[in-house]
């Protein structure tokens, strides 16, 4: 602004100083010619005696007595009625040519005196011709050259030059220092503005009255466009913070399919976890999943809202496409995707189907066995009483079996509830370990396999029954899945900061192919085995939702026909 202030003030007073020269040139020139007349009609007026140009030597003395007395040259002519110049003091009268039809001369002999301005030839000039009618039959003629304007400007230029020059020079240094001080006011303004809206204190400025309501406008604005630009940007940082956040993903695209916003989420979960968003990057330098990229296509075609699982072998992810519509449009012009991680409700999913059956298979043995004998009594085909107290000591057994698998289950229910898991009381682990061990010795003898314990006081907070049920299935499957004449050795102690219980047998031992599902529900490795043992496929499934419980970690050793060694280890609660 102040570049365009100074050169327009300049380019005026210098267009303003050419036209004052040349209106000046032209006054003077008006001046100049109108002085020149007026001497020659003076000089005219002054000198018509008829008795001064009656003969040749009163003309010449005439003439030289005028020119003596100025101090220009003068062209005098004398014509008589005819036209014929009959003297003339610049050239000789017969070379001229007839002056009858001249303006002056024919205005002299009918007026008394005429004049004219016009080009000679004979001098290649402007010259002003005054005439007077000296008698009836001769006109006096006296004619000076006058210069024209253009003579008048080239013999000022120089002198103009040098005015413009000065001219320009002091109109520069004016114009800056004009510029300076219209622009002085504006400028405190503006910068009393801006400290205002940054809360400093501004002394009181001088402005222009014209600009007070501009500057409390711009005040104004400038406040409610500060207020609108902090309030886009705490929306932007919450919707960042709350996206960033976000275990889902999220992912926001235009119609295009150039992603306008990605989360951390949403790249970990499309497996591209360094994907930089600068610039205009297209959906597909994001992932080229071709039923990923076809929903896109779908949801956007179709303006339709659409879901579909997806497993990516480690985990189960949800996608939801969401049509983008402006309220004035009715075109799509964006898509919102939110992936979900539903790897735990799938899985549980998969694991209630594998329980139901496993539940129906598990309870519909016990019960038709149970059922098929009873119909036998029923129906007499067994009729002996040593036949009718063995099958009523197998429906007993199975009962008990049944009994004890429904237990099983309220008890892993329970578990997995939390039910009376975190009533953390002190369990002096030695103890329990002790009255498990005295529990299952009978049983140890009888299958003829030596059970030891080796244990530290060791005492940590937890649900003591909990802790007994983890030693008790532990304990048990060592001695189950044993060899006559084997050993089962329990032993406790605490290492820094981790209280470990390792049970370890010489059993049969567990193929290394079943080792990682022997602790899902109802799974066993010798079916028929278990059945012999009145096992329920349930026992490890309890231990290790109780470790998961306190926070523990199973760590399982087996080697076939060698022995079996389980440990769980539980981080430091002791009081």
């Amino acid at each position: 602004m102040k570049k365009r202030m100074f050169l327009m003030i300049t380019l005026i007073s210098v267009a303003a100083s050419l036209l004052a020269c040349i209106l000046t040139s032209f006054v003077y020139y008006g001046f100049y010619s109108e002085d020149a007349k007026n001497q020659i009609k003076t000089i005219t007026e002054l000198s018509r005696e008829p008795e001064k140009w009656g003969d040749e030597e009163s003309v010449k003395s005439s003439v030289n007595n005028i020119l003596k007395s100025v101090d220009y040259t003068m062209r005098f002519t004398i014509v008589d009625k005819s036209g014929v110049v009959v003297y003339d003091n610049w050239a000789s009268g017969e070379t001229l040519d007839n002056h009858g039809n001249r303006p002056e001369i024919k205005n002299a002999f009918a007026y008394g005196y005429g004049d004219d301005t016009r080009y000679s030839n004979t001098i290649s000039s402007d010259m002003y011709y005054f005439a007077v009618k000296l008698n009836d039959n001769r006109v006096l003629r006296i004619s000076r050259e006058i210069k024209s304007i253009n003579s008048v400007f080239a013999g000022v230029i120089p002198l103009l030059a040098v005015l413009f020059v000065m001219l320009f020079a002091v109109v520069y240094a004016c114009a800056n220092e004009f510029t300076k001080k219209i622009l002085k006011p504006v400028n405190e303004m503006t910068s009393a503005l801006d400290d205002m809206l940054e809360g400093n204190n501004v002394q009181e400025i001088k402005i222009y009255d014209e600009f007070r309501p501009l500057s409390h406008k711009i005040k104004d604005q400038k406040i409610k466009i500060s207020e609108y630009v902090d309030e886009l940007r705490h929306e932007r940082d919450t919707i960042g913070i709350i996206t960033e956040n976000m275990k889902e993903g999220f992912i926001l695209i235009n119609r295009h399919k150039n992603i306008l916003s990605i989360n951390q989420s949403g790249k970990n979960m499309m497996r591209n976890y360094n994907f930089n968003l600068q610039g205009s990057r297209n959906i597909l330098e994001l992932t080229r999943n071709a039923e990923i990229i076809e929903n896109i296509d779908t949801a956007i075609r179709e303006n339709t809202h659409l879901t579909f699982d997806m497993d990516t072998g480690k985990n189960f992810y949800r996608y939801y496409f969401s049509p983008v519509k402006e309220q004035s449009e009715s075109m799509v012009t964006g898509l919102l995707i939110l992936i979900e991680d539903v790897t735990f409700q799938k899985k549980a999913e998969i694991m209630r189907s594998e329980f139901s059956a496993n539940v129906s298979h598990e309870l519909k043995t016990p019960l038709t066995t149970m059922i098929g004998f009873a119909e036998m009594i029923k129906e007499g085909l067994i009729t002996d009483s040593d036949s009718i107290k063995k099958y009523c000591g197998m429906i007993h057994k199975e009962g008990l079996r049944l009994i004890s698998l429904i237990e099983d289950i309220i008890r892993l229910s329970k578990i997995e509830e939390g039910i009376d898991g975190y009533e953390y009381n002190e369990v002096n682990l030695k103890e329990t370990a002790e009255e498990v061990v005295n529990l299952l010795r009978h049983k140890a003898e009888d299958n003829n396999v030596t059970l030891t314990l080796k244990s530290e006081k060791v005492i940590m907070e937890a649900n003591k029954n909990y802790i007994s049920e983890l030693l008790y299935n532990l304990v048990d499957n060592g001695i189950k899945y044993n060899k006559k004449g084997g050993k089962v050795d329990v032993e406790i102690f605490k290492r820094g900061v981790f209280i470990n219980i390792v049970v370890k047998d010489t059993g049969t031992g567990i193929p290394e192919e079943h080792q990682l599902r022997v602790f899902e529900r109802f799974y066993r490795v010798d079916k028929s085995r278990s059945k012999e043992t009145g096992g329920t496929g349930l026992g490890l499934s309890i231990v290790k939702h109780i470790a998961e419980l306190y926070d523990g970690a199973i760590d399982l050793k087996s080697w076939e026909n060698v022995g079996t060694q389980i440990t769980v280890q539980f981080p430091s609660k002791e009081v």
